[in-house]
């Protein structure tokens, strides 16, 4: 017997609604109705975490029908060189590496079917440089590594992701 004091039981159970799920590829906002992301912009270092940034922008950029921005920064020259050849050394070795990972990124993209937009090779403060790129490109999301080529003193200075985020227009993956 049931105690008195207790409510009685429903004669039907009650029905748990679930939120609706969205079908794979089929991410949209609820604000415009399209697509969220029409244009990714991604940082490629070398590294192998911007690595799985570039296969994480690609992946992305095929389920939402996205065109693909790949971005690498060099890094100014040394302020007080010892000589004029120095500097030209340097920045043969610095724009010769940058132009191998667009390559490197470019063909990674168009071996997984994805339409690239437009890559580009930025000279500066490496964070600073993606977030105004990203919005002169009018980006909708930044995909980039939680940790690139700075290493162990990002810890100390501050990552580049962390600056990239709390700066930028958009929206920010960052890959672990």
């Amino acid at each position: 017997m049931s105690d008195p004091s207790l409510p009685p039981k429903p004669a039907h159970r009650p029905r748990m609604v679930h939120p609706a799920k969205s079908p794979r590829g089929k991410i949209k906002t609820h604000q415009r109705g399209g697509y969220m992301f029409k244009h990714i912009l991604v940082a490629y270092d070398g590294s192998p975490v911007s690595r799985k940034a570039l296969d994480a922008a690609i992946e992305l950029g095929k389920m939402v029908g996205a065109n693909l921005s790949i971005v690498s920064v060099e890094e100014y020259v040394p302020h007080f060189p010892g000589d004029i050849g120095e500097v030209r050394g340097e920045k043969e070795l610095q724009n010769g590496y940058c132009s191998k990972l667009q390559r490197e990124a470019l063909e990674i993209a168009k071996a997984n079917g994805l339409h690239f937009y437009r890559s580009d090779i930025l000279l500066g403060h490496v964070a600073k440089s993606i977030v105004e790129h990203a919005k002169k490109i009018q980006c909708d999301l930044i995909v980039l590594g939680h940790r690139g080529r700075s290493g162990v003193w990002a810890g100390f200075l501050g990552t580049t992701a962390e600056k990239v985020s709390r700066h930028a227009h958009c929206s920010v993956m960052i890959i672990r």
